[in-house]
């Protein structure tokens, strides 16, 4: 019987697994072919070095994030995407970790991008504003979502601040320190939204 024939899609799949289980710390070309049970140089073929198989499991996990049904206006449509970008990553063990870092030129990526930039855009922001906002999005987006999956290893602190020594920060305490963090996002969402369409009314 032939030997069994590893795909890129097997690696990109054990990889992800691998994610899931351990962390991103664990995923490594080695640490991938040992649980497959093959010899490295298969996973090395398939994906050559492990940054590159990082930007292509990046690059998986958006297979599960749809753009059919989007609204129709140009903001909310960008709104509804980053809310599912979200919810997708957030399906990942380090899922944001994974990401942060990577910008592979792959299909899924390549799409989702141009799905963003072309909403900005049909809401008449000016094109370099168009780019500059999808990259201030997405890195609030990636940054607030790895720290909310940080937050699940590490619980923040019960202990309020001291009100002789941290005045503002006691009496904000609730706010500061809560872990509402989709209240959280949707603030930051809207603040560049909110100057995006500034710059869409100066034109």
């Amino acid at each position: 019987m032939p030997p069994h024939r590893y795909s890129r899609q097997d690696v990109i799949t054990a990889a992800l697994d691998l994610l899931n289980e351990e962390g991103l710390d664990a995923v490594t070309v080695r640490g991938v072919a040992r649980r497959m049970h093959v010899n490295v140089n298969t996973v090395s073929f398939q994906v050559g070095t492990k940054a590159r198989l990082l930007g292509l499991m990046s690059d998986e996990v958006l297979t599960h994030l749809s753009l059919e049904d989007l609204p129709d206006n140009g903001l909310d449509r960008v709104r509804e995407i980053l809310r599912r970008y979200r919810k997708t990553l957030l399906m990942y063990r380090d899922g944001a970790r994974l990401t942060a870092g990577n910008a592979p030129f792959e299909e899924h990526t390549l799409e989702l991008t141009e799905e963003l930039v072309s909403s900005l855009s049909a809401a008449g922001v000016p094109d370099t504003q168009c780019a500059l906002g999808m990259w201030a999005l997405f890195y609030y987006l990636l940054g607030i979502t790895q720290e909310q999956q940080g937050s699940q290893y590490h619980p923040a602190a019960e202990t309020a601040p001291a009100s002789d020594r941290y005045p503002t920060l006691h009496r904000l305490r609730g706010d500061v320190f809560s872990e509402d963090f989709d209240r959280r996002y949707e603030f930051g969402v809207e603040a560049v939204l909110a100057r995006l369409s500034v710059a869409a009314q100066e034109c």
